[in-house]
């Protein structure tokens, strides 16, 4: 078989029920249950880092953020990386990348790459890449109204005037009160939106591609991430009074780890919580208990309608590969680099909390010429695990630094046995919250280093994670050979990264 092309699709915290192919019934989004009903849907995929820097480098690199060294946003992933491209070019691969990779800090002056030297606007589109192994690249920086730069903003910038710009970058917030209640209308055009601009330009790769090379593509959209804005002319809404309100019962909090209440009541400036860098997806906090009933539905409506567009954008990508004949060897994988909180268990956003909602991820993967259709894996599996996958499809082997493993003979139906357990990392700050979980088939671990406290759940008695077994004599024996797993496994012990920080 000739080798199959590879397009990776990465969306920017998304949760598994913004999508109705995971069993939404308060949404629909029919391109990607398209694209699930033609290959494999995995139930119980998890990403390896509830934060974008290192989740997007562990997808790409297939290495866990304790070795790459990514560890937070704000931090550059380390020059010498070898990512997924560079493990296919001795395949004869040709790779680019569109839209969003986030492999550094967006805008820090300490970055040595381009994608920081070059800056947001006027001088990006000098750089085209080489970028992390990818020979080219169009790149996009930020989300939503901050977002309007890198090969994108160069873009909109050919199109209309500063002016124009100022003008229709306007956003009208829906309600009163920060995170919890964020949802904002905006002037941008749909047809300026990013994800359309992403589209068009993975349109334009797949009809200017030479046939007779197998292609390397990676994908990134930068939405929903908040804040949740939507173009005014997009009417393809999810209708507020049709979103479930956030999962949570007072209470709940108070056998958790002292940080999750502090979070929720928005008074981590100046706790003990908040280090030297500020937390990653929570700064210094917002007091989540404000917003109304209202705001809480249009900030949970607004974030699904961003899934819709993204959604509509995907099918004219999948549309694309038909027009080209290249759908059935071409794999094609949707997923995200980690969910988002969204005010279930009375938080939003993401962070040092690794509930099911952020780190359990939606994974499609589609391969007509070798995957049968139709499928859904329950099994466990990890975003670290793509590249060893796509390098056993492209006939390479996996090096000794990846950290993942081959999951082609599972998706193939060959195998029914895989993985047992996943991990999930995540440092705040140096100094200050570091978290390792381990999820099994039916319980998950999260040790904080340096601290008494952590969390144990037994996922199915209690799929919610309502009450914490840290302190459970009863559960004493499971909390142990979990935590034994965590500090022989390949994220125990002392850590292996050297904080490479870029700025404050």
């Amino acid at each position: 078989m000739k080798r199959p092309n590879i397009l990776i699709i990465t969306t920017d915290q998304q949760r598994r029920d913004s999508m109705s192919c995971y069993g939404s019934t308060f949404t629909h989004t029919p391109n990607l249950d398209r694209m699930g009903s033609e290959g494999v849907i995995c139930n119980r995929a998890y990403c390896t880092n509830p934060v974008c820097t290192p989740s997007r480098v562990s997808i790409f690199s297939g290495q866990y953020m304790s070795r790459h060294g990514a560890w937070n946003v704000g931090v550059n992933a380390p020059e010498d990386t070898v990512m997924l491209p560079q493990l296919l070019e001795s395949a004869g691969y040709r790779s680019h990348y569109i839209g969003k990779a986030h492999f550094q800090a967006a805008g820090a002056e300490a970055g040595k790459s381009e994608e920081t030297q070059q800056g947001w606007q006027e001088n990006y589109p000098g750089f085209t890449g080489p970028y992390y192994g990818f020979q080219s690249v169009e790149l996009s920086i930020g989300h939503t109204e901050y977002g309007l730069a890198g090969h994108y903003g160069h873009w909109l910038r050919s199109l209309y005037t500063e002016d124009e710009i100022v003008e229709f970058n306007r956003i009208e917030r829906v309600g009163d009160h920060d995170f919890g209640g964020e949802a904002y209308d905006w002037d941008l055009p749909v047809a300026s939106h990013n994800s359309v601009w992403t589209a068009d330009r993975t349109l334009a790769f797949l009809e200017t591609h030479d046939a007779d090379q197998p292609f390397c593509l990676a994908v990134g959209f930068q939405d929903p991430h908040h804040p949740h804005c939507v173009p005014r002319d997009f009417d393809d809404r999810v209708d507020p009074q049709a979103v479930p309100l956030p999962d949570y019962e007072d209470g709940e909090l108070d056998d958790k780890p002292p940080h999750f209440a502090v979070t929720r009541a928005g008074k981590l400036e100046g706790s003990e919580w908040l280090g030297e860098y500020k937390m990653a997806g929570q700064g210094y906090g917002s007091d989540y208990a404000k917003p109304t009933e209202s705001e809480v539905r249009h900030g949970r409506a607004y974030y699904h309608t961003m899934v819709k567009l993204i959604d509509r954008e995907v099918g004219r990508i999948l549309d694309g590969l038909d027009r080209q004949g290249l759908t059935e060897n071409t794999i094609v994988i949707f997923t995200t680099d980690h969910g988002e909180l969204l005010g279930d268990h009375g938080l939003w956003l993401k962070g040092p909390f690794h509930y099911e909602c952020l780190v359990r991820v939606p994974l499609l993967i589609r391969w007509p010429a070798a995957i049968p259709a139709g499928t859904r894996i329950d099994g466990l599996v990890s975003l670290v695990d793509l590249v060893p996958t796509l390098l056993s499809a492209a006939g390479q082997e996996a090096p000794d630094f990846v950290d993942g493993v081959n999951a082609l003979d599972r998706l193939r139906g060959e195998a029914v046995s895989g993985r047992q357990e996943c991990f999930v990392e995540f440092i705040d700050d140096p100094n200050g919250l570091r978290l390792k979980t381990i999820v099994t088939d039916s319980a998950k671990l999260t040790l904080y280093e340096g601290h008494a406290f952590g969390e144990l759940y037994d996922l199915l008695a209690d799929p919610g994670e309502i009450r914490n077994l840290w302190d459970s004599e009863e559960h004493r024996s499971l909390r142990e050979a979990l935590r034994a797993r965590i500090e022989n496994g390949p994220v125990g012990g002392e850590s292996r990264l050297e904080p490479r920080l870029c700025y404050a």
